[in-house]
């Protein structure tokens, strides 16, 4: 099989690792940068590139990676479906929750293949994780909660197009690391979110911008002042179905924090948790019985989980079975960014209480 990239910024260079990793031949490179993506095909070895989508639909092109800004995702999707190709897209499916639910509508009648890269769900610790709850050995689930923490948003910091409400939307740490935690909750337990209390911390709402790097307005730097509106942190309380209780908190901007996702699963018989800086580790614990740790020897890594989410996709392709298996689908994709439309709705009126509207089936 062949796929195309569709953008050549850090998350092509992680699609294209991964397709290689799993001998698929990269055919085609697009993006809006002529000489960008003339690199990235030369860094590649990719023959055909350009900046135009068509490039994309040679006949012999099978999966289409979406590796472009949010606000491109819907029209992206849409002319590639129409064209028959697979799709794998970068999270999140869209800024707009009732986009997301046409894509996934679109997806499933489609008959293709169509993934999204929620690929934490691929560490070795997460799928034993999984099989754990699954096999109801813990009983019933009561509290799911954690954290997810990085550094890469404290100042100063680079002014990306993270920061830009047209291409990135009207949230950060929610929809950009917050979604990977909510998609893992979901999956782990299988459970839905039904409604969420939020509140947002922008805490550098005016800034100065000094050669692309943004500081504290009282910081002493010369240079541009220029206004942020998007979180840099959010804590979220989630009520769950079967009243099941939820908390998480997302942050982009603490110290020391590489890429600390931390999730535990608290049920009747037992307890779970895992975090991501620590990833082939999996803590269980009975009451009076201590803390059970097993080690995942031969373990993996972040760019292992992309490769796996990658081959795991491209065998539900070859087997011709669409939405089956591990890969996250375009209807999970939709409903965690209902989730992610809920969070910023309570945030943004006092953190009162947000419905989460039910998408897809149950």
């Amino acid at each position: 099989m062949k796929a195309a990239i569709i953008g050549c910024g850090f998350s092509g260079q992680v699609h294209a690792a991964a397709l290689r990793g799993c001998g698929v031949e990269i055919a085609a490179a697009v993006a809006l940068d002529e000489s960008a993506v003339q690199h990235f095909a030369k860094q590649w070895n990719i023959p055909v590139f350009g900046t135009s989508q068509e490039l994309a639909c040679a006949d012999d092109i099978d999966v289409i990676h979406i590796c472009t800004p949010p606000n491109t995702h819907g029209q992206l999707v849409r002319y590639f479906l129409s064209r028959g190709k697979h799709i794998l897209c970068e999270k999140p499916l869209s800024l707009d929750e009732k986009e997301a639910a046409e894509l996934a509508a679109l997806a499933e009648t489609s008959g293709l293949v169509c993934a999204l890269t929620f690929n934490v769900r691929y560490h070795m610790a997460c799928a034993k994780a999984k099989e754990i709850l699954d096999s109801g050995e813990l009983g019933r689930v009561l509290m799911i909660h954690g954290n997810y923490m990085q550094e890469f948003h404290a100042l100063p910091a680079p002014l990306d197009w993270r920061y830009n409400e047209t291409l990135a939307g009207t949230m950060r740490a929610v929809s950009e690391i917050g979604s990977h935690w909510l998609d893992l909750a979901s999956y782990l337990t299988g459970l839905r979110v039904e409604a969420v209390s939020a509140t947002f911390g922008c805490f550098h709402p005016q800034r100065i911008l000094k050669d692309g790097m943004m500081y504290s307005a009282d910081s002493g730097a010369e240079g541009t002042p220029i206004s942020v509106q998007t979180e840099d942190a959010a804590a979220v309380t989630l009520r769950y179905e079967h009243g099941v209780l939820g908390n998480v908190l997302l942050s982009e901007v603490s110290p020391g924090r590489g890429n600390r996702l931390t999730i535990e699963i608290t049920c009747e018989n037992g307890n779970l948790w895992w975090n991501e800086e620590d990833n082939n580790l999996l803590h269980t614990a009975r009451k009076g019985q201590g803390v059970h740790t097993e080690v995942f020897a031969f373990g993996n890594g972040f760019a292992d989980t992309f490769q796996m989410l990658v081959r795991d996709m491209y065998e539900a392709l070859k087997a011709g079975t669409p939405n089956t298996g591990a890969y996250p689908n375009f209807a999970q994709g939709a409903r965690t960014a209902a989730v992610c439309r809920a969070i910023y709705d309570s945030a943004k009126n006092d953190s009162r209480w947000s419905l989460v509207e039910r998408q897809g089936k149950a």
